[in-house]
């Protein structure tokens, strides 16, 4: 299989607390993804949630990224035996896919030492005693260090916008899944490596946060996989990613009442108007200045919406200006009847026109969220099932 996916932790787990000098992680990754040429532990901690841009349909987040592998073997495969063992001499290749921008706040380096065993890159935590730490390994003086028992840690911390996926057709009943894709910058030797998600050493509490009107639903979910760039036919080298995915849910109540309920209400006020003076010239002319006026503060809602596509809260506004219009000729030609049998046909009127302006609304909300609810679902349900087609859009 092309995809190779770690199990969701549902418990953050910090050994460290309790034995501050423990560096040694003793829970293993998925191992379908270790055991290649440079096998990579990668964790992430999600700081804060700070902007929400829906125009642009990026986040503005303040995190860290780690990186731990065998510094023998990243010499080995990058072909780096004559660089100075600097830990900042080696960094790990790596890109943010769906990153727009990004300001590196701060950037750590240093290599941990195993004591008596080839500890892997999966054992080793990022926090711990800094005993077994060094910056630098001096010519002579650390001559005795063997390097198969070094491992490379670095953490950048970063604040970045990021592109987040979502449908905009659904608003206001849409949802967001907002993620973070990391992956190699396809240089020669990344074809090589093995990334896994280390879970104990992160923490995703500041992704579980609502942001703005949108609450989290569920907890993250940690994936990583190995992808070919001829995925579809089964072919070609493969390079390691590495997602961590949150779903937000809209809090649509105030676009409900916006879009939904006051559209549909405020037809009633024309039936009204033409019932107080029923058959009158000045009647028929306030109907259809009232009528005209409405219609022009539905027009401007949607000119403020400024959406890039038709959504659902603008096709709601849209059937209520049909409607307002169908209630306004409705009404001005019962007005402008001579005829006063015709009254009890207004009243009539007034209340099928009262009835379907309210219930009609209802189910237009109705429809429009089960069918945004179940393409949400979707997405959700795709994400669990580690689905790599779903997972090769997200950009």
């Amino acid at each position: 299989s092309h995809i190779s996916a770690t199990s969701t932790m549902k418990e953050e787990v910090d050994a460290f607390e309790a034995n501050p000098d423990n560096h040694i992680n003793s829970s293993a990754p998925n191992m379908d993804c270790i055991g290649g040429p440079l096998d990579v532990s990668f964790s992430m901690t999600v700081q804060n949630m700070l902007t929400l841009n829906t125009d642009n349909m990026t986040f503005t987040a303040m995190l860290e990224i780690d990186f731990k592998y065998s510094l023998s073997k990243f010499i080995e495969l990058f072909e780096m035996n004559d660089v100075e063992l600097d830990a900042g001499n080696f960094e790990f290749p790596y890109i943010i896919c769906n990153m727009a921008e990004s300001q590196i706040i701060r950037s750590n380096h240093f290599f941990r030492l195993a004591d008596d065993e080839d500890v892997q890159p999966w054992q080793v935590s990022m926090y711990g005693s800094p005993k077994t730490t060094k910056r630098k390994l001096k010519p002579g003086q650390d001559d005795h260090v063997d390097l198969s028992k070094v491992i490379k840690c670095e953490k950048i911390c970063m604040i970045g916008t990021f592109r987040y996926h979502s449908k905009y057709l659904h608003q206001p009943f849409d949802e967001i899944f907002a993620f973070f894709k990391i992956a190699t910058d396809g240089r020669p030797g990344t074809e090589s490596i093995k990334m896994f998600f280390h879970e104990s050493d992160s923490s995703f509490v500041a992704f579980r946060k609502q942001i703005r009107d949108y609450a989290p639903i569920g907890d993250p979910i940690p994936l990583d996989i190995a992808m070919s760039h001829e995925y579809k036919n089964g072919g070609g080298p493969s390079y390691p990613r590495v997602y961590l995915v949150q779903r937000f849910r809209h809090q649509p109540f105030e676009d409900v009442v916006k879009f939904y309920t006051l559209p549909s209400l405020l037809p009633l006020l024309l039936f009204f108007t033409a019932k107080d003076g029923a058959g009158s010239y000045d009647s028929t002319v306030e109907t259809i200045a009232l009528s005209s006026g409405l219609i022009l503060a539905d027009v401007a809602l949607l000119f403020v919406n400024k959406s890039p596509t038709m959504t659902f809260s603008e096709q709601s506004l849209l059937f209520n200006l049909a409607y307002l219009i169908l209630g306004t000729v409705s009404c001005s030609a019962i007005s402008m009847s001579q005829v006063e049998s015709l009254s009890r046909v207004y009243n009539v009127c007034l209340y099928v026109f009262i009835s379907l302006s309210i219930v009609l609304a209802g189910l237009m909300a109705i429809v429009h969220r089960v069918i945004a609810k179940r393409s949400n679902d979707a997405i959700a349900k795709y994400l669990n099932e580690r689905n790599f087609d779903l997972l090769n859009d997200l950009e």
